[in-house]
């Protein structure tokens, strides 16, 4: 089969928007360490680089603003507000359910604690972490992965493909071995939310919750003094199977409820899975292979 032009363009989307991805969470964290910075200015340079950042990729004064704003996803959900009450919470019960059986299965490290200790420590550090988690990450990783890549890679190779190779590099964006596959799972969900209700705002409202919750029982067991592997390993291990059961069938219930009422399965386009069983394999070593070595 002779290459053509439309053959490159989901590699080359590919590409552009990981780097664009990784480019935007390095710029947006400089001001974690710029210490010459006064305190109250931190989160505000953190609002002006990520204003920039999606003034530069958006444009919002120049023509053709609508279709931007389609081909990022950023248009209203095509569901109502009763699935999306019934869908984002279930995105986010099933990911922390996956995330407990993940934890009990692989024993990655739990990098994040350390990571938020190093910036609650600086001044002003609870705001930027703040305008970080709940502002940075969930725009940038949503617009640039479960919007632009995502969309450009179904029109090529299906909303399989287009799901799981975001979820990949979203995995990957986070700089952990160990973490990847928990991050995988998330990134997944994340990408079938954003399909299932054919906006980016599902995912980036799903993103910014998660990291508010996280954010929040990190807090929460910080200041009551509960550090991570202070519980004896075994009645920790033990008890996280159980409340992963559980999620995961809350957490599905939820969303099957949510695709029940909002009649996806009735209404969704046959679905193309050949180009996904050829990318499975290296989609798989992507996953497994860095947290099983490390």
């Amino acid at each position: 089969m002779p290459i053509t032009v439309r053959s490159w363009r989901p590699w080359l989307l590919l590409v552009a928007c990981t780097t664009l991805a990784l480019a935007g969470s390095v710029v947006t964290q400089l001001p974690v360490s710029a210490q010459a910075l006064p305190t109250g200015m931190r989160p505000l340079l953190v609002l002006v680089l990520l204003a920039a950042f999606l003034g530069a990729l958006l444009r919002p004064g120049l023509a053709g603003w609508r279709r931007r704003c389609a081909l990022y996803g950023l248009t209203a959900p095509r569901t109502g507000a009763g699935v999306l009450l019934l869908l984002i919470p279930g995105v986010l019960v099933t990911n922390y359910g996956a995330l407990l059986l993940l934890t009990w299965l692989l024993e990655p490290e739990p990098v994040w604690v350390p990571v938020m200790e190093g910036i609650l420590g600086q001044p002003g550090g609870l705001a930027v972490l703040t305008v970080l988690l709940l502002l940075t990450a969930p725009l940038i990783e949503e617009l640039l992965l479960r919007g632009r890549l995502q969309r450009g890679l179904a029109r090529d190779w299906g909303a399989p493909a287009a799901i799981a190779v975001p979820a990949v590099i979203f995995a990957w964006l986070h700089g952990t071995p160990s973490l990847v596959p928990v991050y995988a799972v998330f990134g997944a969900l994340l990408g079938l939310a954003a399909w299932w209700s054919g906006s980016v705002w599902t995912a980036v409202l799903i993103h910014a919750g998660h990291n508010g919750a996280t954010l929040g029982l990190f807090l929460a067991a910080r200041a009551a003094g509960v550090k991570p592997g202070a519980a004896d390993t075994a009645e920790a291990g033990a008890a996280l199977v159980p409340a992963g059961m559980f999620a995961l069938a809350l957490g599905g219930t939820l969303s099957g409820l949510a695709l029940y009422a909002g009649g996806w399965p009735a209404r969704a386009r046959p679905l193309r899975w050949r180009p996904l069983l050829w990318l499975a394999p290296v989609l798989l070593i992507l996953v497994l292979v860095p947290a099983v070595w490390s």
